[in-house]
């Protein structure tokens, strides 16, 4: 049965806005009956409105109604359609018709706010002022009074970087949870010299990590200065270009320090022959100062009460990822800023790191899928040529600033809560639990066992990693040691992991 499309579906179709696909998207039925919901095997829904439960009609005025009152808010698909002057008309025609509308001086704030369009309009006084965003819909920030239009610009960020953050329940669960402070208990709870101890395991994990999901290893004086940038995360200021050039020469190898954010076009690609074709081409550098300036301003939320901090740092850290401003660190850096924003907002205490990118790399494919989500249906949009040995572009279709300013960044939030939760939770709670069992079994084996510390330290972690028992590749190892003693040794590492090896067994 064919359905006439409603909302951002029909402003697409009816100017042919070349903008990522919707993940939602809105149609009529030419009968009555009752409102359906209809989801795709790849997640998309699409929502039919019975005839009788549609009251308006076809024109772009009534697509943009029913949008902003219906859909969630599209600001790419908006900042597209406010390009085409016949949709600018409609708007001016609207506003000058019913100028206290919601909806109409909403549409005109929009069109002024993303593309610059200046209205003969002044509020007729006692309209009431609008919210732009509804907070009980979505997070917000800081709100901003648009006194020609009486609306209230509650976005996180400015125009040419602004993510929406839905409040679903998972992400609502999640704030109210209230991570910051079970990260806090947990650090608590813990003896100083034990979260030492722990701490020093944890920074080496995320380091390692964060260099595998680049599927490079690094060597000891790089391990040792992506180190110390972590423990010097934190430090007050705002994201400056220079500051971010700072960390990213901490981060790579000296032979591709960068001073300044690119000048030319950069795009990923994997590997292999034939393969002259672009996974991701991030914008250009002419957007990129606007981009990250607005990304600056994001994150200075962290340091104020508007928005959740860990909200801030997933807008931020995917946002700085997305714009791409290096040739060559982003990645690093990306997850870098997480850290960097959670200590600046006292979420984890100077000292102590959790290992997000050990998380990530456990969920390498969701990690993976949610980077794709944003970058595949952007560079699908784009006309463009690479040489054959991959070394330039060409990029032949537009490319606007709006392509890459505003996303919907709730499932990149869900993901970093998860991941902070589960490094409390498991890495930090199963890093103790070792730590203790270790201790106990050095207690009991000192007593008899006459074996260097650092070599006492490697059987335990030996036995501990072959769940309990000493592998027949490791023995020679400790030919020193008799089988009777081995047995011995096993016994009690046993007995003393007993509740580690039963978490990590299988």
């Amino acid at each position: 049965m064919a359905h006439a499309s409603l909302g951002y579906d029909a402003l697409i179709r009816k100017f042919g806005l070349r903008v990522p696909p919707l993940r939602s998207t809105s149609a009529l039925a030419d009968k009555t009956g009752v409102l359906s919901t209809h989801t795709g095997p790849d997640g998309t829904t699409r929502t039919v409105y019975p005839k009788n439960r549609y009251r308006g009609g076809d024109t772009t005025v009534d697509h943009l109604t029913f949008a902003l009152k219906k859909e969630q808010l599209d600001l790419t698909v908006l900042a597209a359609l406010f390009e085409h002057g016949e949709a600018v008309e409609a708007v001016r025609e609207w506003l000058a018709a019913t100028p206290t509308s919601r909806y109409a001086r909403l549409s005109a704030f929009y069109a002024k706010w993303l593309a610059g369009v200046q209205f003969d309009y002044k509020l007729p006084a006692g309209a009431p002022r609008v919210l732009a965003l509804d907070e009980t819909e979505y997070v917000t920030g800081p709100a901003t009074m648009d006194l020609q239009f009486g609306i209230q610009n509650n976005h996180l960020g400015p125009a040419a970087f602004c993510p929406l953050v839905r409040r679903t329940g998972k992400l609502s669960s999640c704030i109210a949870g209230d991570l910051p402070g079970r990260v806090s208990a947990a650090i608590r709870r813990l003896e100083p010299e034990l979260l030492a101890r722990a701490v020093d395991y944890l920074y080496l994990a995320e380091t390692r990590s964060t260099y595998s999901i680049e599927h490079e290893v690094p060597d000891n004086q790089r391990v040792a200065k992506f180190r110390r940038l972590l423990e010097y995360a934190g430090a007050p200021g705002r994201l400056t270009e220079e500051q971010l050039c700072e960390w990213q020469n901490e981060i790579i190898s000296g032979l591709r320090a960068e001073y300044s954010y690119r000048n030319t076009q950069n795009w990923l690609s994997r590997g292999g022959r034939m393969r002259n074709i672009a996974d991701y081409i991030p914008p250009s550098p002419e957007q990129l100062g606007a981009m990250m300036d607005g990304i600056a301003t994001v994150a200075g939320l962290v340091e104020t009460e508007v928005a959740n901090p860990i909200v801030v740092a997933a807008c931020v850290s995917f946002g700085f990822v997305f714009a791409h401003p290096f040739y060559d660190g982003n990645g690093r850096l990306h997850r870098f800023l997480i850290h960097h924003l959670l200590r600046q907002a006292g979420v984890t205490p100077e000292g102590v790191v959790l290992p997000v990118s050990a998380r990530m790399l456990k969920q390498i494919d969701t990690y993976a899928a949610l980077l794709k989500s944003y970058s595949a249906p952007r560079t699908a949009l784009l006309n463009y040529a690479l040489d054959s040995d991959s070394d330039t572009i060409l990029i032949k279709s537009p490319q606007p600033w709006w392509l890459y300013a505003s996303f919907d960044a709730t499932a990149l939030c869900e993901f970093v809560f998860e991941c902070i939760e589960q490094c409390v939770e498991q890495d930090l709670a199963q890093e103790i639990q070792y730590l203790r069992a270790y201790d106990a079994s050095v207690t009991r084996l000192e007593n008899w066992l006459d074996l260097r510390q650092s070599r006492l330290s490697n059987l335990i972690d030996l036995i501990v990693q072959n769940h309990g028992e000493l592998s027949k590749r490791k023995r020679k190892l400790f030919e020193d040691i008799t089988d009777d003693e081995l047995a011995r040794i096993e016994a009690v590492v046993r007995d003393e992991f007993t509740d580690y090896l039963d978490l990590h067994r299988g």
